[in-house]
């Protein structure tokens, strides 16, 4: 008589192939590639004309010559780069103020909300819950509507002339609602037996910030600082309030130079909008798992 772990282990081999699941599955998949071809679509189109000069961009846009490279010799693929940094000179300087107030504005973001959102999750006093609803009621305020009056404070302090504009320019962006309470859920999560014993054995509080929270909270650090550097490296309307002259201009307000170049060049745009994407498309591809795990944490409590 054959056993039964036999029988089980031939009918798991002959089981017939579930259709409804395959073509479900296939459904899905099929699904989420369009989906991936409807969003990278246009990136992908801006990276192949950055490498044409305006002239072969406007003759192939009718064709389907406009989706493909320009020629097989790799040396002519950078035409409009050439021509985009020898036509602006401040083009190199642009992208270099960018990066200078991305790193300025993330190690901002990360000590100032850090420490707002551990004194939220660990301190007792009077108003924190109130404080903390007053975070969560003013997080759905668009930050627009605080552009006025904070150029307006920052012109009865001084910091809209150089080179005190930049100051002016980066202290605003240094704290954050959002982020603050992002840490402060976060540290509401971690178990507070490790800082007690920390105490005990004579660690300063400070001393537990930076030698056991911040080794264990390197999710929502990373989080805060991908999303920092996603939004600063975007930011418009406030840079081309504070810096009136190009040298200062961060590479996004820069780019309006370009745009509204006479007579305009397809090329020398698509090329300037390539160097703008390409640092974001690259972070959230490399940094998503960080995003998504420090996101799952900051929800937990």
């Amino acid at each position: 008589m054959e056993p039964t772990y036999g029988k089980i282990a031939s009918a798991k081999i002959h089981r017939k192939p579930n259709l409804g699941k395959i073509g479900k599955k296939a459904l899905i998949v099929l699904g989420l590639a369009v989906l991936c071809f409807i969003f990278l679509f246009p990136i992908v189109w801006m990276v192949d004309n950055s490498f044409k000069d305006g002239d072969t961009i406007s003759a192939q846009l009718g064709s389907i010559m406009t989706f493909l490279p320009p020629s097989f010799d790799i040396s002519t693929w950078f035409v409009s780069y050439e021509k985009l940094f020898n036509s602006f000179d401040g083009f190199g300087r642009s992208i270099l103020n960018s990066i200078i107030y991305c790193g300025v504005t993330i190690l901002g973001v990360l000590l100032i909300n850090s420490f707002a959102g551990y004194a939220l999750a660990r301190f007792k006093f009077p108003g924190n819950k109130a404080m903390t609803t007053i975070i969560l009621i003013l997080m759905i305020v668009p930050i627009e509507t605080s552009v006025v009056p904070t150029y307006i404070i920052l012109y009865y302090l001084g910091l809209l002339e150089e080179p005190m504009s930049v100051l002016g320019y980066l202290l605003p962006g240094f704290g954050s609602l959002f982020y603050t309470y992002m840490f402060r859920q976060y540290f509401l999560g971690m178990p507070i037996e490790i800082e007690e014993a920390a105490r005990i054995d004579g660690c300063s509080r400070i001393g537990v910030f930076f030698k056991m929270i911040l080794p264990l909270s390197k999710p929502v650090f990373a989080t805060v600082a991908i999303f920092t550097f996603m939004g600063q490296w975007n930011e418009y309307i406030f840079a081309q309030l504070m810096f009136p002259n190009p040298a200062m201009q961060p590479l996004q307000v820069f780019l309006q130079l370009v745009n509204t170049n006479t007579p305009k060049d397809l090329g020398m745009i698509m090329a300037s909008l390539t160097f703008s994407t390409i640092p974001i498309a690259l972070v959230y591809i490399f940094a998503q798992k960080y995003i998504i795990e420090g996101v799952s944490f900051t929800g937990l409590k």
